[in-house]
């Protein structure tokens, strides 16, 4: 009974014990080949990843530990059970099915952790200043346009390996693509110019912009849409359409705020008050902080007041800042015309009446 158990001739479906034991050598081997073969590239991969691209090399060598293993080994059982044993036409139908799914699921997912890692290593480069949850929601939404079209590529690909006819069914996509593009073009649109802020980057999340009549700071920058937090409270959603095709400014990349503003003086103003006049402002604004003096010009000569153009600079891009400042600019001019006794001007009219 035990000699005929040890028969290493002695067949089972088809097969002998010694082809088992072949098969399952061969396995065994190709096991121990990838997990060295991963070893190696790990450490490749930490040797070579420098402290700003660590993100990639983790992302890659997490990639491989989840995805990478098991596709290969998938391969490895495949090739050992078709070059070693042999079984019926339906059997061998069933293990090409498995592995046609298994190897297509792995490998998607191989591909789809790869480009993940890849683009958030480049957008941690672009970015070397930005919060990882603000690059994380970034890479998010071009993730899940990558996950749609890769996922469908792979069951297209299992349906065309399964035996089926593929040129119907890509012909009814083809069909049904053209009539949903029609009927979603602007869905389709949105979508395209959010890879065009995704790429081109005009404003990013936290930046605070201008368009039309919206002022406020971005929240989210979504596939079709992008929300912004508005000056009065209420969120602003706007497609990411009329976002590129309208002009905007952008406040959160200003490293100096240039301000120009104009004051009127009445024409009964003497000569020599009139030429100290710009001393007197270049002294007001050079004393504030954070403010940097331009020019202060005498302009022309209006309708009921002598104009004085005045030109500086606000070293911040905060508009709280500016306000504070040219407060305190207007407030001590008003105080050193009222101590040189010059009068500002408001429209007056005055009529002369003859006898």
């Amino acid at each position: 009974m035990f000699d005929e158990i040890l028969d290493l001739n002695k067949e089972y479906l088809g097969n002998t014990l010694l082809h088992y034991a072949t098969s399952a050598a061969v396995i065994l081997v190709g096991a121990a080949c990838i997990l060295i073969i991963r070893y190696i590239l790990r450490k490749k991969l930490e040797a070579g990843s420098g402290k700003a691209d660590k993100s990639r090399g983790d992302g890659v060598a997490a990639g491989m530990q989840k995805y990478l293993t098991p596709f290969l080994f998938v391969i490895v059982v495949y090739a050992s059970i078709r070059s070693v044993l042999s079984f019926t036409a339906r059997v061998e139908q069933v293990i090409h099915i498995i592995f046609i799914v298994a190897a297509t699921y792995y490998g998607i997912r191989l591909i789809l952790a790869l480009a993940r890692a890849s683009l958030t290593s480049y957008l941690k480069k672009q970015d070397k200043d930005k919060d990882i949850h603000e690059i994380e929601q970034r890479v998010r939404g071009i993730s899940t346009f990558n996950n749609i079209i890769i996922w469908a590529l792979g069951i297209i690909f299992i349906i065309s390996n399964l035996g089926f006819n593929i040129t119907a069914v890509v012909t009814g996509l083809g069909i049904g693509g053209v009539a949903l593009a029609l009927a979603s073009q602007n869905i389709f649109r949105d979508l395209f110019n959010y890879f065009v802020i995704f790429f081109d980057q005009p404003f990013q999340i936290g930046d605070f912009i201008v368009m039309d009549d919206i002022l406020g700071t971005i929240e989210k920058i979504g596939i079709k849409t992008t929300r912004i937090k508005s000056l009065q409270g209420e969120e602003v959603v706007i497609s990411n359409t009329d976002l590129t095709s309208n002009k905007i400014h952008n406040y959160k990349k200003m490293e100096k705020r240039r301000v120009l503003f104009t004051i009127g003086v009445v024409y009964q103003t003497s000569p020599e008050k009139l030429t100290a006049i710009p001393d007197i402002i270049r002294n007001v604004v050079g004393s504030v902080e954070n403010a940097e003096f331009d020019r202060a010009h005498f302009r022309e000569f209006g309708d009921w007041s002598l104009i004085f153009e005045i030109v500086y600079y606000v070293l911040s891009p905060d508009y709280n800042l500016y306000m504070d400042i040219q407060q305190r600019i207007n407030l001590d001019i008003f105080t050193e015309f009222a101590g040189c006794g010059i009068e500002f001007a408001y429209p007056t009219r005055s009529i002369y009446i003859e006898k």
